[in-house]
C-alpha cells in the first residue's frame, strides 16, 4: 500500500516554525479526491488549507486540531487504497523526524531567553500569539523557553499563572501595566462532568478552537456538531425538539450521562432544549447570546447564510456577525465556505433556516426552560449582536449571571475568547 505525507512548508516570505491545526474536513478512513479540502492550518498570518494532491484515502491522523506542528511535520497520510483498520501505514521515520523537531517538553538544556525589548518583534509560535493576543499580553515582555528565544505555549501558560497568582515581580508589573482588563483563567478543578459545546447556526464544533486551549486542560471538553452542520451534514433537523433529541442520543452513545453545557446562538437554545428534555444530568449552563428568548432575529443573515455561494458575499455576511471586522481571521469566509462546499449541507441549512425561523422569527421559546434550570446559569451577550437583539437578556430569571460585553458581537467566543472561556470555567467551578 503506496502512502503519501500530508504536510505544510514555509512559504511566501513568511517566517514559520510551526504551525496550528485548526480543522481537518475528513476523518480517517473517508475517501478524498485531488483537490478536496482536507485540513485547515492557521500561521501567525492567516489561515492555508491544505488539499489533498491525489486520489485516495485519508489514512492517519498524526496532528489533532488544537495542536501545534512543526513546519515539514507529517500531518496526516494518504493511502491508494483503502486503510484497513488496525494496520497502520508506516512512515515512521518521518514522524521521528517531526517529534524531535519539536520536543514537547522543556528539556534541562533548554533555558529560557532573556526577555527582548519591548515593542520588538517577538518569534512566536502561532498557538502562542493566539493565546497571547486573548489574554492581551504584550509577547515582548514574555521569555521564550524554545530555541532561539521562540515563544511556546508554555511561555504564555506561566505568564498568565504569574499574573493570577502574583508571585513573581515580573507577573505583578504586568498585570499592573495591563490593567483590570487582563485576567487569566483560573485552573479549575478537574472535573467529572466534561463541558459540551455546542455551535450556533450555519457554523459547526471548530467555532471553539479559540476557547478550548485557554481552558484548564484537566477538563474534558466535547464540541458537537449540530444536526445538519459540519459532520452531521447528512442528518437535519426541523424542530428544537429534534434537535434536542439527537444530541441527547449522541451523549448517551458517547457514555455521558452528566455535563456542563455551553451553547452559542441556536446552539444555546438547543443547550436548553437538551435540559429540559431530562435525560442528562445538567451540571451548569452558559449561554452565549442564545435563541429562543424572544422571537425577533436578523433573518437576512438566516437565510443568506443559508444560500451563499461565493467568499465574497459570505464576508459580508461574516461581518455582521461580529463588533469588528478584524476579530474574523484572514482567510476565515474561504475556509467556511469550503467547509460548506464540502459538507454539501447547503440544501440542509436551507431547510432547517426554513422550519426554525417560519417568516424570519424564532419558531421556539425557551424562556420558560429558562427560568426552571436550578444549576448555575451565566448569559454572555455582545451589546453589538446584530443578529439576535441583546434586549432578549432581559428574559434572564434572576438568579441567572448576565455579562453585557462592550464592542462584542454575536460572536464572543471568536471576538473574545480569553473572557468567554474565563467565564465558561467560573460557571463550572460555581457548579461544586
Amino acid at each position: 500500500m503506496a502512502t503519501h505525507p500530508i504536510s505544510i512548508d514555509s512559504a511566501g516570505g513568511e517566517y514559520m516554525e510551526a504551525v496550528l491545526v485548526v480543522a481537518w474536513a475528513v476523518n480517517s478512513g473517508d475517501p478524498v479526491k485531488a483537490g478536496d479540502l482536507v485540513v485547515t492550518v492557521e500561521t501567525a498570518k492567516a489561515a492555508t488549507e491544505i488539499e489533498a494532491d491525489r486520489d485516495g484515502w485519508l489514512a492517519e491522523i498524526f496532528f489533532a486540531e488544537g495542536q501545534e506542528a512543526p513546519v515539514g511535520a507529517v500531518l496526516g497520510t494518504i493511502t491508494d487504497e483503502k486503510p484497513v483498520p488496525g494496520h497502520a501505514p508506516a512512515i515512521t521515520q518521518a514522524m521521528v523526524a517531526a517529534s524531535s523537531a519539536n520536543p514537547p517538553v522543556l528539556a534541562s538544556t533548554d533555558a529560557p531567553s532573556p526577555n527582548p525589548q519591548a515593542g520588538s518583534r517577538a518569534i512566536a509560535s502561532p498557538l502562542a500569539r493566539r493565546l497571547a493576543a486573548s489574554a492581551g499580553l504584550d509577547l515582548s515582555t514574555i521569555p521564550g523557553s524554545g530555541p532561539n528565544g521562540r515563544i511556546k505555549k508554555r511561555d504564555i501558560d506561566a505568564a498568565l499563572t504569574d499574573l493570577s497568582n502574583g508571585h513573581s515581580a515580573a507577573g505583578q508589573s504586568r498585570s499592573a501595566a495591563l490593567g483590570p482588563r487582563v485576567s487569566a483563567v483560573s485552573a479549575p478543578a478537574r472535573q467529572t462532568a466534561p463541558i459540551v459545546l455546542i455551535h450556533g447556526f450555519g457554523a459547526d464544533r471548530s467555532i471553539w478552537r479559540q476557547v478550548i486551549p485557554l481552558l484548564e486542560p484537566g477538563v474534558e471538553t466535547i464540541s458537537l456538531d449540530l444536526p445538519g452542520h459540519g459532520a452531521e451534514a447528512a442528518r437535519p433537523a426541523t424542530s428544537i425538539e429534534e434537535i434536542a433529541f439527537i444530541l441527547s442520543d449522541r451523549l448517551e452513545d458517547m457514555g455521558v450521562g452528566d455535563a456542563h453545557l455551553v451553547g452559542h446562538s441556536l446552539g444555546g437554545a438547543a443547550a436548553l432544549a437538551l435540559a429540559r428534555l431530562g435525560r442528562l444530568t445538567v451540571r451548569s449552563v452558559t449561554l452565549l447570546a442564545p435563541g429562543g428568548l424572544g422571537p425577533e432575529i436578523n433573518a437576512g443573515f438566516i437565510a443568506g447564510l443559508a444560500r451563499v455561494t461565493t467568499v465574497q458575499v459570505l464576508e459580508r455576511w461574516l461581518t455582521v456577525m461580529v463588533g469588528e471586522p478584524s476579530a474574523l481571521p484572514d482567510g476565515y469566509a474561504q475556509a467556511a465556505l469550503r467547509q460548506i462546499e464540502k459538507t454539501g449541507n447547503r440544501d440542509a441549512l436551507a431547510a432547517m433556516a426554513e422550519s426554525l425561523f417560519p417568516d424570519g422569527t424564532q419558531g421556539f421559546d425557551l424562556a420558560t426552560a429558562l427560568a426552571e434550570l436550578d444549576v448555575p446559569t451565566r448569559l454572555i451577550w455582545g451589546r453589538l449582536d446584530r443578529i439576535i437583539p441583546v434586549a432578549h437578556a432581559a428574559r434572564a430569571p434572576g438568579f441567572a449571571a448576565v455579562h453585557l460585553l462592550d464592542g462584542i458581537g454575536h460572536v464572543a467566543q471568536m471576538e473574545a475568547p480569553a473572557l468567554t472561556a474565563r467565564l465558561i470555567a467560573e460557571t463550572v467551578r460555581s457548579a461544586g
